[in-house]
């Protein structure tokens, strides 16, 4: 909003305003953010995640359960019955932001990302899975895709068969397979098996053909073994065992799962169980939360608050300074492997890891970030990368700046973007935005250059939202009105809640939260009347909702029109200029066409003298009506809204 439009608007409501202050007034506080989530890590402290970001989207839970996802959308992962972007691009996110329908009455209490699917842990305890299912990992039986087209979700999507009786804790999405911790302790992959990461001794993939969901085998962890917490990372799966070790299977490249050598486990007979070791965290070391990364690595959070992290190191993501990888050979592991330098008395509460770069939440509350950082994502302002280089980590690696005051109660990481969840409920995303995934309604990245984050990086707009639409019309000849300005201001306190600016047709859209509304309206031509529509009139906005309201403004301006001739010939007269004179001189004018007509519009409401004057001097000027001189003029009224004819004029030859 222009600087003299503001200094209007503040002027005009100003008295309202200070009347208002008189009133009981209401103090709203943020929603309560729910506790700090594990993310990729789930188990630290509950299986309870919110916010999850996938290769090229994010899905966030809001307080009343319902799911919202935006960014790529390839095979339906949004889950919103189509294949198109959301976030990058104006209008797509608060309340335009459809909510993922996951059944009647269904809500979720935890959400996870893959590549091209996304997996949800309804409040009934079941998990619903959709996106893309080339390899069975949505659990259904079959290879089609859920959720790229109408009547795929809701009550349509099936919750996966996880056994007869059995339910579900918690759930994590890998690239192209997904896995459930159940109420039993125990743990179920179904998806791509390529490299033995479903741990069932075979590569067969599970889940892509009838009969093998409700009959697929516990992942077997050892004798009398069971998992408190359970991660899917690219290729491989890691599970913390109810003795706080953990244990890790499937592709092992880069030494991902932290046993001394790159032999994939589980792809093969008497690999799993007994015969799978436990991962040596170090002497007397356990873990309480385990994140496998989106490609090579994988971090765990010890019984100590420290951080390690092992197998490959590309970009600095272990946080050594350096690019050796980790756990690949012997006597690399257990007390020979450091822990991330966090930074002087700083240690660690939660532990999420991308594809090239892994970030932590700090006692603090605070968040650092390291390894690849091509797009911004360790949040930097630059696309230097952090942890493969000398003196790059701990006081040295500055927490990321999330604005003033705030601090974090979540963080995860995707293959190229990080979001945090803020201490005042709102959400931030920082890095690769090719797809829309950081929710700014654009494609640009964030965090890669300086002056880009704290208080210069927007907060992710969510719901609870809806918005205010319509048409402005004047009052009195009902056309449209452009470039007016419409205000949403609260009823509880008169503070702004959102603003429009009508199109070239009268019509606008403001987002506000949930609440009641009175509009006031600002014309930027000062032709109508400012200030509150109707007594005012009070809208109401639901979660999700549009209220359509369209608006009058009354003139406060007319015109006066006519036509100019040659007296001797009454042949209209082109070019001819039309002058109003008001109470300070001259207030407007124009020129006549080709058929001597004139409309001298815009003119405020009052009383007016009209001058004609020949441009060229081919006939004498004079003064309406038909006077030589200002003092035999007749005064013509201008009335708001309407337009006073006939002013008209016959012109002498001199």
């Amino acid at each position: 909003m222009h600087n003299d439009l503001f200094i209007r608007l503040i002027r005009m409501i100003g008295a309202v305003i200070i009347a208002a202050a008189s009133l009981t007034m209401v103090t709203v506080l943020p929603a309560t953010p729910a506790a700090a989530e594990g993310n990729e890590a789930p188990g630290n402290p509950a299986a309870f995640r919110s916010i999850t970001a996938g290769d090229a989207h994010t899905c966030v839970i809001l307080t009343n359960g319902s799911v919202r996802c935006w960014g790529a959308n390839g095979s339906g992962r949004l889950g919103l019955g189509d294949t198109s972007r959301r976030g990058d691009g104006a209008s797509e996110m608060g309340a335009f932001l459809p909510t993922v329908s996951l059944g009647a009455g269904r809500t979720a209490t935890a959400i996870t990302a893959g590549i091209g699917h996304t997996c949800a842990l309804l409040d009934n305890n079941s998990v619903k899975c959709w996106g893309e299912n080339g390899n069975g990992q949505l659990g259904q039986g079959d290879t089609a895709d859920r959720g790229d087209g109408a009547n795929e979700m809701g009550d349509n999507l099936p919750a996966i068969n996880l056994g007869t009786g059995r339910t579900a804790t918690a759930v994590s999405a890998g690239s192209e397979h997904a896995c459930a911790l159940l109420d039993n302790n125990t743990v179920k992959c179904w998806g791509d098996n390529a490299s033995g990461q479903l741990g069932q001794g075979d590569t067969a993939d599970r889940g892509d053909s009838a009969g093998e969901m409700g009959t697929l085998p516990a992942v077997n962890l050892g004798t009398g073994r069971t998992a408190t917490a359970i991660s899917a990372g690219s290729y491989h799966t890691c599970a913390r065992l109810d003795n706080s070790t953990v244990k890790c299977w499937g592709f092992n490249a880069g030494g991902q799962l932290g046993q001394g050598d790159t032999a994939n486990r589980g792809s093969g007979a008497n690999e799993m169980g007994d015969n799978l070791p436990a991962i040596n965290l170090g002497t007397g070391r356990t873990a309480t939360a385990i994140s496998a990364a989106s490609l090579f690595h994988t971090c765990a959070l010890l019984d100590n608050n420290t951080v390690k992290c092992w197998g490959f190191n590309n970009s600095g993501q272990l946080g050594q300074g350096d690019t050796a990888d980790r756990g690949d050979s012997a006597n690399e592991m257990g007390d020979n492997l450091p822990a991330i330098n966090l930074g002087t008395g700083r240690t660690a509460t939660a532990i999420t890891t991308g594809d090239l770069h892994a970030c932590a939440r700090l006692d603090n509350n605070t968040v650092k970030c390291w390894g690849d950082n091509a797009s911004g994502q360790l949040g930097q302002g630059d696309t230097a990368d952090r942890g493969d280089g000398a003196n790059e980590m701990g006081d040295s690696l500055p927490a990321i700046n999330l604005g003033t005051g705030r601090t974090a109660t979540a963080i995860t990481t995707g293959l190229g973007h990080t979001c945090a969840t803020l201490d005042n409920g709102a959400r931030k995303c920082w890095g690769a935005n090719g797809d829309g995934q950081l929710g700014q309604e654009d494609t640009a990245d964030r965090g890669d250059g300086a002056g880009e984050m704290g208080n210069n990086l927007p907060a992710v707009f969510l719901p609870p939202a809806g918005f205010i639409s319509g048409t402005v019309t004047d009052s009195v000849t009902a056309q449209p009105i452009t470039t007016a300005v419409v205000v949403a201001l609260r009823t509880s306190d008169f503070s702004f809640a959102g603003s429009a600016v009508t199109d070239g047709s009268g019509n606008y859209t403001t987002h506000t939260p949930p609440g009641s509304y009175y509009l006031y309206l600002l014309d930027t031509t000062v032709a109508h009347v400012d200030g509150f529509f109707g007594a005012p009139l009070t809208v109401f906005v639901a979660d999700g909702g549009n209220s359509d309201t369209d608006v009058t403004m009354a003139p406060n301006r007319g015109s006066f029109s006519g036509t100019i001739t040659d007296q001797a010939t009454a042949i209209p007269l082109s070019g001819v200029q039309v002058f109003a004179i008001g109470s300070t001189g001259i207030s407007a004018s124009t020129t006549t066409d080709g058929n001597g007509f004139y409309n001298l519009a815009n003119l405020p409401v009052g009383t007016y003298r009209a001058v004609f004057v020949d441009g060229i001097g081919r006939r004498t000027p004079e003064y309406y009506d038909n006077s030589p001189n200002f003092a035999g003029t007749i005064p013509i009224t201008v009335t708001a809204g309407n337009t006073t004819p006939n002013i008209n004029a016959a012109l002498l030859r001199p």
